[in-house]
């Protein structure tokens, strides 16, 4: 019988929702995979586990009590790889960083080497994710702790330490009419071609879509990008604009113009992880970034409140490692 753990989660998932819609969107997979896995797991077991109509989707009698099994194996082998990984982290230990577009901006360098001070044997392993997965890896398990643009979509499964709240800008090719503006509102931009992202997760695209302020309008997306510097490249060909960052000034970038938007808040930029996962490690990491955050206040307050004419990354050599030094 060829059962894995990502397929016991996939099937609590839809069990717990009742939705294979919901259900992908929780997981930040594509609604067929997510269906094909089930298929999968179903053959394997060699029972239905799911009664399905075009209207809902519910547990068989089968599903219902294979849910309490599946829930009591995950949360054993859970238990078990978090005491492992604590035992392991007491002597050297693996931590495992998941970080999106940009990481934690000029903090990065100086929040590794904060850690690295306090944990000189602990190795460090960093996965860059795209678009597609916000949650940098903290969704499906892959990581132990993530930078993260905020919000996403998720439950109450992720614990934060927030950095900052970066300002929202609108990208627009430089030819556009609205390129000239000094400040832009939400509202102006409803009616423009939106550059979509290669997401599932309905919290994150709702919020970089401005959704908040459509008032029931949709979206009129055109194309997907899965970075910053594809929407740059769409938007430098002028297939539409993209909310993003301040700091996408800092992208070599040709034909685009960044507009501050005044009546839209900014995204949290913060240091996540699984409130199910939180080990000493991942718990001194939260706590390096929150050193670099508090000794830095200059470089954060750049950060939040940034001069959008200036176009070169800072340098960070002058920041401080940790509130003692």
């Amino acid at each position: 019988m060829d059962i894995n753990t990502r397929q016991l989660r996939y099937f609590v998932a839809v069990a717990e929702e009742l939705n294979f819609t919901r259900a992908a969107g929780r997981l930040h997979l594509a609604q067929q995979s997510l269906s094909a896995q089930i298929r999968h797991l179903e053959q394997a077991i060699g029972a239905a586990l799911f009664r399905r109509t075009t209207r809902s989707v519910e547990l068989t009698a089968a599903g219902a009590a294979f849910l309490v099994d599946a829930r009591a194996m995950l949360a054993t082998l859970d238990r078990s790889v978090r005491e492992a990984r604590q035992i392991e982290a007491n002597e050297s230990g693996v931590l495992t960083i998941g970080t999106g577009e940009g990481g934690a901006l000029t903090l990065t360098e100086s929040i590794l080497t904060e850690f690295r001070a306090s944990h000189p044997g602990v190795r460090i392993d960093l996965k860059t994710y795209s678009y597609a997965d916000p949650s940098a890896g903290l969704a499906d398990g892959s990581v132990d702790v993530a930078y993260l643009r905020l919000p996403i979509g998720g439950g109450d499964w992720l614990r934060s330490e927030r950095l900052l709240i970066e300002p929202r800008v609108v990208m627009l090719p430089s030819s556009h009419r609205l390129a000239g503006r000094s400040v832009l509102g939400a509202a102006e931009l409803v009616d423009e071609p939106i550059i979509g992202h290669l997401c599932t997760d309905q919290t994150w695209i709702d919020f970089w879509s401005l959704a908040e302020h459509r008032r029931e309008r949709p979206a009129r997306f055109v194309g997907a990008a899965a970075s910053v510097l594809e929407e740059a490249q769409c938007v430098g060909a002028g297939l539409g604009c993209v909310v993003t960052v301040a700091s996408a000034r800092w992208l070599p970038a040709p034909g685009v113009t960044l507009v501050p938007l005044a009546d839209v808040r900014g995204s949290e930029l913060a240091v996540g992880w699984r409130a199910d996962r939180e080990t000493d490690l991942v718990r001194s990491f939260a706590a390096a970034a929150r050193a670099v955050r508090d000794a830095n206040p200059k470089t954060v307050h750049a950060l939040v409140h940034p001069d959008m004419h200036d176009r070169t990354m800072p340098s960070t050599s002058g920041l401080i490692h940790s509130p003692s030094e």
